[in-house]
């Protein structure tokens, strides 16, 4: 009994030391797997501080960009319009319009979407409706994509135009299109939700990157693209055949065009000799001068029309020249013609007072170097300056006629081919001498019939000309 007894201690002891014993194999077995998780942990938590490391390298170098965008930020967005200055838009396209030239008849803003939050930059489209020429268009378009504050073009079309009559209408001999433009912008709306990052010691770093903020505001700019304007092109719009006539043998549309601005150039200088010559300023000369000018210059104008009147096909430019140039010159024509009868003078010749002015203006324009005018003063009132002997106002005729000699004596005097190439002055008495288009000649010596050599000088060398002491330096 004793020995069952000892038996089963043993038994029981070994059952509980194999229980222990595979307690602590188990224990020994999760210890181990705490500590691989542990590790695992390690090397992610290690990773992380790596990824941290590296974020904290980087802070130097995103804070100098951050300082550098943040002081730049106005140069950035002051291209792009904020809400009062959308206000304006309107007075924006009126400006452009009148710089244009182009007619709008409609604006509208287009509907956006938005989301429920709203972002710093909002879209923003108009759509413009015009009528204008291929180049009137064009200007516009380049005015608004040159605009200070950021708009662009985005979209146009155009549309041939045509009168009611079914001709196209015309500006200034080209024909008027339907335009339309889509303008899109952006609305800042200045900075976005959430705090801004606190930079430490933000002046003491901005004073230190100013070079480079600088730097950085130079190259923030809008390229520019200025148009030109037609510079001889045709508009592509226009169908060049359509000059009426001969099957498209006609001028080219350059040629029709020049033609009919040389037909309009002719008419405003036409007017504006008439013009000058209503004024109250003008002297009396003056006005015969310009009464002179107008009689020639409608006369070649006349001339030229009727040459380039055969070369207008093009319906437009047709209709142009009959009511630019046509109209005007025949107006011109029938008042030169007819116009108001001048009274009758009694006296054929000039008053003596206006001798005596005449006399004074052309002393003044010899002395001051004006031959030209000196002598076309005379000429254009030459036929009231024949006063017989028998008046008083001969004498002074015959200063005015002086005078008109000595100034057409000088001007042909100084057209005269006289290469002065060297002087020999002679002090003992002996005669100087002057080498004068290679040949020497002394003083009193005759160069040709009617130019002598009257004295020679160090600087200066006197001639007598048509009976007049006139003087060519060296």
């Amino acid at each position: 009994m004793s020995n069952w007894t000892q038996k089963k201690l043993l038994l029981t002891i070994g059952g509980a030391s194999l229980f222990v014993c595979g307690a602590a194999a188990g224990g020994v077995y999760y210890t181990q797997g705490l500590i691989e998780e542990v590790d695992v942990q390690i090397t992610a938590k290690r990773g992380e501080v790596a990824v941290a490391d590296a974020k904290i390298a980087k802070i130097p170098n995103l804070e100098k960009d951050v300082i550098i965008l943040r002081e730049n930020l106005g140069e950035y967005v002051k291209i792009l319009p904020d809400e009062d200055q959308l206000n304006d838009f309107v007075r924006m396209i009126n400006r452009f319009d009148n710089q244009s030239g182009v007619r709008g008849t409609g604006l509208k803003k287009k509907n956006t979407r938005q989301g429920k939050t709203k972002g710093r930059f909002t879209p923003i489209e108009y759509t413009y409706e015009m009528t204008a020429t291929l180049w009137q268009g064009l200007k516009f378009m380049n005015l608004v994509e040159n605009f200070e504050r950021f708009v662009s073009v985005t979209e146009f079309s155009i549309q041939p135009g045509k009168g009611n009559s079914g001709e196209p209408s015309t500006i200034d001999g080209e024909v008027v299109h339907a335009i339309k433009v889509t303008m899109q912008t952006y609305q800042y709306n200045g900075a976005a939700q959430g705090k801004e990052v606190v930079i430490p010691k933000y002046d003491d770093r901005k004073e230190e990157l100013r070079d480079e903020i600088w730097k950085r505001m130079q190259a923030i700019r809008v390229d520019h693209y200025e148009h030109r304007g037609q510079q001889g092109r045709r508009d592509i719009f226009v169908d060049p055949r359509e000059s009426g006539v001969n099957g498209g043998n006609d001028p080219s549309m350059a040629e029709q065009k020049a033609a009919l601005e040389r037909g309009i150039a002719a008419v405003e200088a036409l007017e504006k000799i008439l013009e000058r010559r209503q004024s109250e300023e003008i002297t009396l000369f003056e006005r015969y001068s310009l009464d002179k000018r107008f009689k020639t210059e409608l006369q070649q104008a006349l001339v030229k029309a009727d040459e380039d009147a055969g070369i207008l096909k093009y319906l437009p430019y047709r209709s142009r020249w009959a009511t630019d140039v046509v109209a005007p010159l025949e107006l011109m024509q029938r008042q030169a013609e007819v116009g108001k009868p001048e009274p009758i003078e009694q006296d054929p010749y000039l008053a003596k007072e206006d001798i005596q002015t005449l006399i004074a203006l052309m002393a003044d324009d010899c002395n001051n170097g004006q031959l030209e005018q000196a002598r076309e003063r005379y000429e254009v009132v030459q036929e009231r300056l024949a006063v017989p002997e028998s008046d008083e106002r001969h004498e002074l005729a015959v200063q005015a006629k002086r005078w008109h000699i000595k100034a057409s004596t000088a001007i042909d005097f100084k057209g005269l081919d006289l290469n002065v190439q060297g002087v020999v002055v002679n002090g003992g008495g002996g005669r100087s001498g002057v080498l004068l288009n290679g040949e020497v000649f002394e003083e009193g010596d005759y160069v040709q019939d009617d130019l002598l050599v009257k004295m020679v000088e160090e600087e200066q060398v006197w001639f007598v000309f048509r009976g007049l002491t006139l003087v060519r330096t060296m």
